[in-house]
């Protein structure tokens, strides 16, 4: 029975090998009847065996088949990956002609068209100032991957050995992705939860009363969140976006919005309210307890009634606070000794000299500073000096620290009474009671523009200044309700927004006040 089987296999077998010849491609016939010929040779020996029903020889001649395998197997060696054709036409000058796409969003796929000399490992491609990832070039062609990059048109340039192109008229129309989402606590919920409640909570079953203050510093794979409500309350999170839990930290008093240093592994803060002000540190290390840095800044020294905010800049020894008066309070964290930078006009009358660093002048100052959160201070490593908000002036101020220890002062945006106007910086920009601000690394700076109470019309959204020019990024300008999350940031509604921080990825975390949440805004 075995024997008919296999001998019927055999009268179908040239029509099995005339299907396969023809399904393939013509320029792989020399291997195909090799391996024809293989099987054949083996059907030859099935038949033998079952003709004389040789079981026990089965496996050596299943052994004797792949030798003949090997024997036949010096197949001719087929390039798979062929050549790149270097189309570059020497007789034309070096240019670009198109881009394809002509808009899209980071990562996607481009093919810029034109004449190229070269490999594509001296190639530069840039969208405005940022660099695209090259995948290769044929000389008439450049592929690569679209970088992140500010909104809009920006300008495609080129670096081609020592050439640098710039193609007229030959932009690109990016689309940057924009979300808004609530981290922690719920929309418009005003109840803070029993101390008992908050222990390994989930961040998204919680509810908080106003929320004042954010940070970030390093978690395991995303940034950890410190919410600070202060003024009235005395309560500080971290919130862990790895594991989705929150943990109430405890407090020595009421806290002014932290400063995290380069190494992201701690946090510096101090008492909001008056007195003298101890300087106290939280780090992973002491598993987020807190201890004091040994550093008191004296009441004598620096009166004003409440310190809101604090910054490094660009020594992690050099901390920086801020009070409601406009004094600057230098606090070096290596040798505990602070100096006072202030105007004329607010100079302590009791200050101690060797405490005194030096005055604060410039072509424009403030002078009406409130008595609240009214003031923020940030450094940008961009523009290499501070920033800072004046609420009750409706406005920002540049600080920078010059070389010989002074400071000068000068008007950066707004001042144009309140409102939520965007336009030039300068000239139109308007905005009510600004309060937390950030820089990022491109040295855009973000604001909550808070809003003149919680049922005003003004403000309630998060503004963004690039260059001379100021936008909305989040929040509907003139309305604070119903809150809402949006389909997109511009549909969004904040209800008195009051800080921001930027996590490691470039997303920023906004302490929503009145909103009772902490909410997060990415722009990519």
């Amino acid at each position: 029975m075995r024997c008919k089987k296999a001998e019927g296999f055999v009268l179908v077998l040239p029509w099995i090998h005339t299907v396969i010849i023809l399904n393939m491609a013509i320029d792989r016939l020399e291997i195909l009847c090799d391996y024809v010929l293989m099987v054949d040779r083996y059907l030859f020996l099935l038949l033998t065996l079952n003709y004389f029903k040789m079981k026990k020889h089965f496996v050596l001649l299943n052994l004797f088949f792949l030798i003949l395998v090997a024997c036949n197997s010096s197949y001719e060696d087929i390039e798979k990956i062929p050549a790149v054709v270097n189309k570059y036409d020497s007789s034309k000058p070096t240019a670009a002609s198109a881009i394809d796409p002509t808009w899209g969003i980071i990562d996607q796929p481009f093919i810029l068209k034109g004449n190229f000399p070269g490999l594509v490992s001296g190639m530069k491609v840039y969208f405005g100032k940022k660099k695209a990832v090259l995948v290769g070039t044929n000389g008439e062609s450049i592929t690569g991957l679209v970088p992140k990059e500010p909104n809009g048109y920006n300008q495609i340039s080129l670096v081609i050995g020592k050439d640098s192109i710039v193609p007229a008229n030959l932009k690109f129309k990016y689309r940057q992705s924009r979300s808004v989402k609530t981290i922690a606590g719920k929309l418009g919920t005003d109840k803070w939860m029993d101390d008992a409640a908050y222990a390994g909570a989930a961040l998204d079953a919680v509810t908080f009363g106003e929320v004042h203050y954010v940070a970030t510093v390093a978690g395991q794979k995303n940034d950890n969140i410190l919410m600070i409500e202060s003024g009235w309350g005395n309560k500080l999170f971290l919130l862990s976006q790895d594991d989705n839990k929150i943990q109430k930290l405890s407090t020595p008093t009421n806290l002014c919005s932290p400063a995290v240093p380069s190494t992201r592994d701690r946090f510096f803060t101090t008492k909001f309210w008056d007195g003298d002000h101890t300087i106290y540190m939280y780090s992973k290390e002491s598993s987020w307890s807190f201890v004091s840095a040994g550093v008191v800044v004296a009441q004598t020294d620096f009166p004003a009634q409440k310190v809101p905010s604090m910054t490094f800049a660009e020594d992690d020894n050099l901390l920086y606070l801020l009070d409601t008066e406009g004094r600057i309070a230098e606090v070096n964290l290596t040798d505990k000794s602070y100096k006072i930078y202030t105007t004329a006009s607010k100079k302590p009358a009791n200050i101690k000299s060797s405490n005194f660093g030096g005055t604060i002048s410039g072509t424009s100052l403030p002078t009406n500073f409130g008595n609240w959160e009214d003031s923020y201070i940030c450094y940008s490593k961009y523009h290499k000096c501070f920033f800072v908000t004046y609420t009750t002036e409706n406005a920002i101020y540049k600080y920078v620290k010059n070389e010989d220890g002074s400071w000068t002062c000068s008007l950066y945006a707004g001042h144009n009474g309140p409102g939520s106007t965007v336009g030039d910086r300068l000239k139109d920009a308007q905005f009510t009671n600004p309060h937390g601000i950030v820089v990022n690394a491109d040295g855009d700076i973000f604001v909550c523009n808070k809003g003149g109470c919680a049922w005003c019309s003004n403000g309630h959204v998060i503004n963004r200044i690039s260059g001379d020019a100021v936008e909305i990024v989040a929040g509907n300008a003139g309305s604070n309700g119903p809150l809402t999350n949006g389909t997109n940031p511009l549909e969004s509604t904040f209800n008195e927004p009051r800080n921001l921080a930027i996590d490691f990825e470039g997303n920023y975390y906004i302490a929503g006040g009145s909103d009772r949440t902490v909410r997060k805004l990415s722009i990519e």
